[in-house]
């Protein structure tokens, strides 16, 4: 497992952890990034845009540390 912050755009992930606080992790959650979906990096620069289903999430560097993928 990686954090999202290490992907590139065009990669396939899955969703292994969100260790981040428990009120981000509720909200990312609500979103639809949850634990074992799969996703899409769509861009990686300061921030990462992660699609996410049909929702494409942005999530700032500093949160997207805490959540630890693996590639598919």
């Amino acid at each position: 497992m990686f954090p999202l912050t290490t992907t590139k755009p065009g990669e396939k992930v899955h969703i292994c952890s969100l260790s981040c606080s428990m009120e981000e992790a509720k909200r990312l959650r609500e979103l639809g990034c949850v634990e074992g979906i799969c996703a899409a990096i769509v861009s990686n620069q300061s921030n990462v845009i992660l699609q996410v289903g049909e929702t494409k999430l942005a999530i700032n560097g500093n949160l997207a540390r805490t959540i630890l993928v693996k590639t598919t």
